[in-house]
């Protein structure tokens, strides 16, 4: 009995802090800044930029986790007078492997001159995201 009950704790303890470990892997840490006005020079011969649109980038942060996910909390102005919808082919990330990518799927309403902080999620990278930007 007293051997089934070391056990029994033993393996609740290993599960224990093998779900806390996956869960510290899980979370998402702020990547270390990049300043946000530095020109990256990759090719682009397949022409890929964001869609056009009145969405204009304040400022944002990118996160990641151990496992590569990427995630950017991101500040976004309408600069038109009228309601817009953004929608995530307006904005694209820079990795640092030269390769750009839109956000997963996401649509959001702004009023004109509207400002608003949104969280978006990318592709998981080995890479980490360089720049966040629109196309005006």
């Amino acid at each position: 009995m007293k051997n089934s009950i070391t056990l029994t704790l033993g393996t609740l303890l290993f599960a224990s802090l093998t779900h806390a470990n996956t869960y510290d892997r899980d979370a998402l840490t702020i990547d270390k800044s990049v300043n946000q006005d530095l020109e990256f020079q990759f090719p682009n011969d397949n022409n890929i930029y964001p869609e056009v649109s009145d969405f204009e980038v304040v400022n944002y942060v990118t996160m990641s986790n151990e496992y590569g996910e990427r995630k950017v909390t991101i500040t976004l102005h309408n600069s038109s007078t009228g309601n817009r919808i953004f929608v995530s082919d307006q904005v694209m990330a820079l990795y640092a492997n030269g390769k750009r990518v839109t956000p997963y799927e996401e649509k959001v309403s702004f009023k004109g001159k509207e400002t608003q902080t949104l969280t978006l999620t990318f592709n998981s990278s080995k890479y980490p995201i360089l720049k966040v930007y629109t196309r005006n």
